[in-house]
């Protein structure tokens, strides 16, 4: 009894250390992109179109690591998937091309995929009752931290030793996590209740055909890319356009994460007393309050408007993705694993094709990027209706 309780403990640190590669994946190197641009001859379009190559891998990554933890083990998933990120991370280090690091980007985001499904599937297998809850809380802490910290730290880095130690610090933490584990994590999917993958899709097309979380995949991937997109263009505007290093980009990409957070935290706060369709409207309210922020100086590309509106915006996310979420998995209890791979993937494609879009466009005034926000909200707010509707037919 003391070693299985000693071993669901260790789980408790090892599920979110392993999550949290992924919410650094994305981020810590986001302050380097136009140093990056400059020594590889890419300019900011291609640079950005890194974030949305791993985005679309990072997808790609969940759907074939949840259906090869499902069929051979959590074990060899994770294995396979740390063992690729570190590989992707060590090919960026030694990048001397733009296609190069598009490359390691397409490896590492594939990679982070076995991440997130294993981080899941182990504390579904191993903790049980009232401690799983508060096992999920820290999940979702630890992924939620890497996009609030990394920039801030990868801007440092940027700063004072170049852009290529952001992959070094990448490679050494994935060696840090697949240290663990090596050492400590055991199989926990019997054989008996593992799947074939024809199983595995056969319930990706029964969740599909729900309209309800049609809808709220909307939701979740317009939320995701509102939140996104500021460490997604924000770099080459910040130091290209207005003249600031990195680190003075990774403070702002700090403070737009903690607004996130913060809103998150009072929607915890606040779920107890009202409703989740009553948040998620607050957050729709704050979403278009950002946008009109961002409108105060229409014609310029000034700063302080342009990031109070972004941190608004990010604020209002707080209380939409997490509310989306949770409506989405309550429609499938039976199938929580399936349900939150396709979930996830359909959300980092909906997030890397808004990426690619912003991409190629100008958005050098605060009117342009209001006016990529002010489509991002109409989604969103597409979506929560599509949503509502969808439970009332079901009632009815």
């Amino acid at each position: 009894m003391h070693a299985t309780k000693r071993y669901e403990n260790f789980i408790v640190f090892l599920a979110p250390l392993v999550n949290s590669l992924g919410g650094i994946a994305i981020d810590l190197y986001a302050p380097s992109l136009p140093s990056i641009g400059r020594e590889l001859g890419a300019g900011p379009a291609l640079m950005q179109n890194t974030i949305t190559i791993t985005l679309l891998f990072y997808a790609l990554g969940q759907l074939f690591f949840g259906i090869m933890a499902d069929a051979r083990g959590r074990r060899p998933a994770v294995l396979l998937g740390l063992g690729v990120f570190l590989v992707g991370s060590l090919l960026a280090t030694a990048a001397t091309s733009i296609e190069m690091l598009l490359l390691a980007r397409a490896l590492q985001g594939f990679a982070i995929g076995a991440c997130q499904v294993v981080a899941r599937a182990v504390l579904v297998d191993v903790v049980k009752g009232p401690r799983f809850y508060v096992a999920i809380i820290y999940l979702s802490l630890a992924f939620g931290l890497g996009p609030v910290i990394a920039p801030y730290i990868g801007g440092l880095i940027e700063v004072h030793f170049g852009w290529r130690y952001n992959f070094v610090l990448y490679a050494a933490y994935a060696l840090l996590v697949l240290t663990f584990v090596v050492a400590g994590l055991k199989e926990s999917l019997p054989v008996e209740s593992r799947r074939r993958p024809l199983q595995t899709l056969g319930g990706y097309r029964v969740i599909l055909a729900d309209r309800g979380f049609r809808a709220a995949v909307v939701v979740l991937g317009s939320s995701f890319s509102a939140f996104l997109l500021w460490n997604v263009f924000g770099p080459h505007i910040v130091q290209d356009v207005l003249g600031h290093d990195a680190h003075y980009f990774g403070s702002t990409a700090l403070g737009v994460g903690c607004c996130y957070l913060t809103g998150t935290l009072v929607n915890r706060a606040l779920i107890r007393r009202l409703s989740p369709d009553t948040l998620m409207w607050s957050g729709l309210a704050l979403f278009l309050g950002g946008v009109l922020c961002i409108t105060a100086a229409p014609q310029t590309l000034s700063l302080t408007p342009l990031l109070g509106g972004i941190m608004l915006i990010a604020f209002g996310q707080g209380f939409i993705f997490s509310n989306a979420m949770a409506r989405s998995m309550a429609l499938f209890p039976d199938r929580a694993g399936v349900a939150a791979s396709l979930q996830g993937c359909l959300m980092l494609v909906f997030g890397s094709l808004a990426s690619a879009s912003v991409s190629g466009l100008d958005v050098e005034s605060n009117l342009a990027i209001a006016g990529v926000f002010g489509v991002l909200l109409l989604v969103s707010l597409s979506g929560v209706v599509g949503a509502r509707v969808a439970r009332q037919a079901s009632l009815a």
